[in-house]
């Protein structure tokens, strides 16, 4: 049996959706196969005595339990200052949605700690976090996407007066590393956009602006890596939202049921079978680009007027890990996660050793101080 820590909450806007995919993957994982340990991190990790109970979390700031540290792959008690081991870790699975728990950061601590992890890893997590670097590694790769320009808080008016004078209004407003349509505004004048400008400001330092197409469909596409091949979901199309899919729309229009799949929407997706094929190619194409590893969803807008396809945003740790995109396929939430710890335990075993003998420590300690000082310039 593995011990599978599952890490999640966070310090994002995004948390909420966190403790429900960290509740949806904890009651699907195989407790045959995985011992789970839930990790829930606030201002540091913590196993709560009630994580299952949505209560628990009701007051954010209140939630206490059990202060756990990870040393090297050992998940240990803090206990004043010292260390009592709990166990090794064989995997963490990554339910942290926005901010470090996906940007990267997160990812980096695991490697430093030698632990594997279910997510893309800490450049596919950076890039897929800020919205402005994704759309430059997109033109590269010729995925096309929407007309844009990316502002600093505190630039000059003449610098937003440039980009819509390039793609006129209407225009879509987003802080550059949000998700959820967290600070998201539709602007048609410019008016709206400055106040607009104010509240994605608020989100973010630096902040997308992007051409708005008014008549559209939005296709969401999974990408899951097994055995070194990569597998494109079956695709959906959300309905039923306003002029952009809001908060609200993503999670809360279930009756209550605050899931991602309680969103409204036509599966599988109604397109031509070259349109599906294109945006799952197109999915696959950067999934394997951005050398990504566990499973993604990536968001893409279809111009109903042109017909184009535009990537819109991908997502490295997906709401409740997008295994709804799989379910046409006979595989459930269970399997989803064991694919993907599994991979993530093959690929870490996998990576090559960073390790290398030199001799310069003895040179500069028979040489001395004088030759560091002469010889460091050249390095």
């Amino acid at each position: 049996m593995k011990n599978l820590a599952v890490i999640y909450g966070g310090n994002s806007c995004e948390k909420d959706i966190s403790i429900i995919t960290a509740l949806q993957a904890i009651n699907a994982v195989d407790k045959s196969k995985y011992k789970v340990y839930p990790i829930f991190w606030s201002d540091g990790f913590y196993i709560l005595e009630n994580y299952n109970e949505i209560e628990t979390y009701s007051n954010y700031a209140k939630v206490v339990g059990k202060r756990v540290v990870f040393d090297k792959n050992q998940l240990c008690a803090l206990k004043k200052t010292k260390l009592k081991k709990i166990d090794d870790i064989d995997c963490a699975l990554l339910c942290t949605h926005g901010g470090a728990g996906e940007n990267g950061a997160l990812q980096g601590f695991l490697e430093v700690n030698n632990i594997p992890y279910t997510s893309p890893g800490v450049l596919a997590s950076a890039v897929g976090m800020d919205k402005a670097v994704c759309k430059m590694i997109c033109k590269r790769l010729s995925l096309p996407t929407l007309p844009y320009g990316a502002i600093f808080e505190g630039e000059s008016k003449e610098n937003v007066d440039k980009i819509v004078a390039r793609i006129g209004f209407p225009l879509i407003v987003k802080p550059a590393k949000q998700g959820s349509s967290i600070g998201i505004s539709i602007c048609k004048t410019e008016e709206e956009l400055q106040e607009n400008l104010k509240v994605a400001f608020v989100y973010d330092k630096k902040v997308v602006i992007e051409k708005a197409l008014t008549d559209f469909k939005e296709i969401n596409c999974a990408c899951i890596k097994s055995k070194d091949k990569i597998y494109p979901s079956t695709l959906e199309e959300p309905v039923g939202w306003q002029e952009f899919l809001t908060f609200e729309d993503k999670y809360m229009s279930g009756g209550g049921k605050v899931t991602k799949t309680s969103a409204r929407r036509i599966f599988p997706a109604e397109l031509s079978d070259n349109e599906s094929k294109k945006v799952q190619n197109m999915t696959a194409k950067l999934y394997s680009a951005l050398e990504c590893k566990g499973i993604i969803r990536c968001d893409f807008l279809l111009d109903k007027a042109s017909g184009e396809i535009y990537l819109n945003e991908i997502n490295t740790i997906p709401g409740s890990l997008a295994g709804y995109l799989y379910e046409d396929r006979d595989l459930r939430l269970k399997d989803i996660i064991e694919i993907i710890v599994e991979e993530a335990i093959k690929e870490s075993k996998e990576q090559r050793s960073y390790r290398y003998s030199s001799k310069v420590l003895q040179y500069y300690a028979k040489n001395g101080a004088n030759a560091c000082k002469t010889s460091i310039k050249n390095v």
